[in-house]
């Protein structure tokens, strides 16, 4: 086996991916924002699941990835405030 099958992707030249951590004390709720924000938007997601920490890796089109930005900073906000209101955040 070469480096190489270790190395190469199948992302197209058009898409781009994005890596997230989504601290476990986070979970499930950000998770799950993230998730559906991402089915919106992406070609395809996964997710490593460690004791710590998930990581995500997002696959979707160069063309709406700002957007995409905009719209997690927004969910991201959204979250935030709604876990203050709650006294779930410091």
């Amino acid at each position: 086996m070469s480096l190489d099958e270790h190395t190469s992707t199948d992302t197209p030249e058009d898409h781009e991916v994005i890596g997230l951590e989504l601290d476990v004390a986070l979970l499930p709720e950000w998770y799950e924002a993230v998730r559906d924000l991402a089915g919106a938007f992406c070609r395809r997601m996964a997710v490593m699941e460690h004791p710590e920490v998930w990581r995500v890796r997002i696959e979707l089109p160069k063309a709406r990835s700002d957007e995409f930005r905009a719209r997690l900073g927004e969910a991201w906000a959204g979250f935030v405030a709604d876990r203050q209101s709650k006294g779930l955040w410091p």
